[in-house]
């Protein structure tokens, strides 16, 4: 009986003692009576706590007002994507039903969230009746058939309504993601009311998303949707982290600072990378570098379509390299920093605020770290992170208001002010450039993490080009999981026959023949098979790709002996 006491008793002690030494002013919160603010996002627990510590206490503070934060995280960015796409579609088809008594045909499932079915200006509105206004179509377009007619109305139902996934705010994550869930109608500018949304905020503060303090774009990439769908709240940027203790054990006194380094002979099993198909960030870093090298091509003088072309499979063979020399690709991409602090890997591809994270986590009482991190120079953009109000959020006032405190200098502080200080992160330093141009003062600077870094000067080294690689993206998560990923054993056992061979010149250039994803192909026939959203045609694509790789391998392995 003792012994059930105490054991009981100890129970009780560690439940209690987080309360109990909980910061004065931070009192529990009951998650029954409190307002529930709903967000799915692929931020980590450290950016997740000091959010949700934060804007609770502005929220009691300023409107006295009990909120708690329901985070959801099914994963990366992809996976949210395929779990706002189920959600979305089931809450739809029930309203579909109901409204139009008409079956849910899997037309109807993939075509309300078409955004090539929105209605042009040489199209006409939409009409109330028939789903589309005759008005401005030509006699040659021909009649609109039944089937046409009811898929423009499935979609202008959804942009009409207040369906939804249960789900307040998309709260993290890359421009392209939040740019496709918009196009879907998945992120609306202002909720039902009009009142709420970060549309309605920009009217109500028009000065905040002004050139002087957060412009609509920088350097090519954009940070806020057109029509305000969604809007940057922190910056970020690609490069590579590494490890000094292993460069050092690998004899490598070069530290690597520009994507081609990389592909070094002497990293071979020593990079971490992810699944660019199931991360989006590793997918930008690689278009960083193809942007980089289309750039460098360029600058040489070349026509710019020709540079287009040549700087395509010049990135490409570096990516094979890069690729051949992996030890993994990681289904996250944030394994990829801790495994190289761990020593398990000498570098990876990393966005910044990994890198920094990891750096700050190994910090020794000197300052130094085993683990850095390095932007390539003229090698990345600098985009946005961006938060968005989803259709038919169940709280959309408190959205507005986590939406504007996120935007607001006291939120901004949290992304890189040191811990302890006024207003910054409790725990640890979050290591990430606030987006507002005017939080970078002196003022500030004394209490940043990071106050050598100012991305709008960094990023005046570097201009995206959308039309080069903005409608391969998709393209390149799948050439790249075709070549590298699926015959990465047979990859791997080329490049280390060639490393061993001494790279003889015949076995190299076979090794470089990348005619079968060249950039016509990319944008061409594979986009084709891509956009048509046909799983079939992917797979087999995928298979055909694959084995077209892999006996590449195998021909490169013979040329070596």
């Amino acid at each position: 009986m003792t012994k059930i006491i105490v054991i009981i008793t100890l129970l009780v002690a560690t439940l209690a003692t987080p309360f109990l030494l909980r910061p004065d002013g931070e009192k529990a919160v009951s998650i029954r009576t409190a307002e529930r603010l709903v967000v799915i996002t692929p931020h980590n627990e450290s950016i997740r706590a000091e959010f949700e510590r934060a804007f609770t206490r502005h929220m009691k503070t300023k409107f006295d007002r009990d909120v708690f934060v329901d985070w959801r995280q099914p994963g990366g960015t992809s996976e949210i994507a395929i779990f706002l796409k189920s959600e979305f579609s089931n809450a739809f088809e029930n309203y579909w039903k109901a409204e139009t008594g008409k079956p849910f045909s899997p037309e109807i499932r993939a075509a309300f969230t078409n955004s090539k079915l929105d209605p042009t200006k040489q199209q006409g509105a939409f009409d109330e009746s028939i789903g589309l206004v005759r008005e401005g179509v030509s006699k040659q377009q021909g009649a609109f058939d039944e089937q046409t007619l009811l898929l423009r109305k499935a979609r202008k139902m959804f942009l009409e309504s207040e369906v939804g996934a249960g789900i307040d705010l998309f709260f993290g994550g890359g421009a392209y993601d939040f740019q496709k869930q918009a196009s879907s109608g998945a992120l609306v500018a202002k909720g039902g009311s009009g009142k709420y949304g970060p549309g309605a905020l920009a009217e109500q503060k028009p000065e905040w998303f002004s050139d002087a303090i957060m412009p609509a774009m920088v350097s090519g990439e954009p940070f806020r949707d057109e029509d305000f769908r969604w809007v940057g709240t922190v910056l970020s940027a690609f490069g590579i982290c590494y490890n000094v203790d292993v460069l050092d054990r690998l004899k490598i006194q070069d530290r690597p600072d520009q994507w081609i380094d990389l592909t070094d002979p002497r990293l071979f099993g020593q990079v971490a990378l992810a699944d660019p198909t199931k991360s989006g960030s590793v997918t930008k870093a690689f278009e960083m570098l193809i942007q980089q090298q289309i750039r460098q091509v360029l600058d040489s003088g070349v026509p710019e379509e020709e540079a287009v072309q040549q700087g395509w499979e010049r990135a490409m063979q570096m990516i094979l390299k890069i690729g051949a020399n992996a030890r993994y690709f990681s289904d996250s991409a944030t394994k990829i920093p801790h495994d190289v602090a761990q020593g398990d890997a000498a570098a990876g591809m990393s966005i910044d605020f990994y890198g920094r994270t990891f750096n700050e986590l190994h910090k020794k009482a000197d300052g130094s770290s085993r683990i850095e991190f390095m932007m390539p120079e003229g090698g990345t953009s600098i985009g946005a992170d961006p938060v968005a109000l989803l259709r038919g959020a169940p709280n959309p006032d408190l959205a507005h208001q986590f939406i504007e405190f996120v935007l607001s200098i006291d939120g901004q502080k949290l992304w890189d002010f040191k811990p302890g200080t006024p207003g910054g992160p409790k725990r640890a330093a979050l290591r990430r450039p606030p987006i507002r141009k005017d939080f970078y003062t002196p003022e500030h600077a004394e209490f940043m993490a990071d106050a050598e870094v100012n991305p709008y000067e960094i990023s005046k080294g570097f201009v995206y080009e959308e039309k080069w690689t903005g409608d391969a993206f998709r393209s390149l998560r799948f050439v790249i999981r075709s070549a590298c990923v699926d015959a990465h054993e047979e990859l791997r056992e080329a490049w280390h026959a060639l490393i061993e061979a001494g790279m003889p010149a015949e076995a190299l250039a076979e090794f470089e023949d990348v005619s079968m994803i060249s950039y016509d192909e990319a944008t061409g026939r594979i986009a084709t098979i891509l956009n048509a959203k046909n799983k079939i045609g992917e797979v087999e694509l995928a298979r055909e790709l694959a084995g077209v790789f892999r006996a590449k391998y195998a021909r490169v392995i013979v040329l070596t002996k």
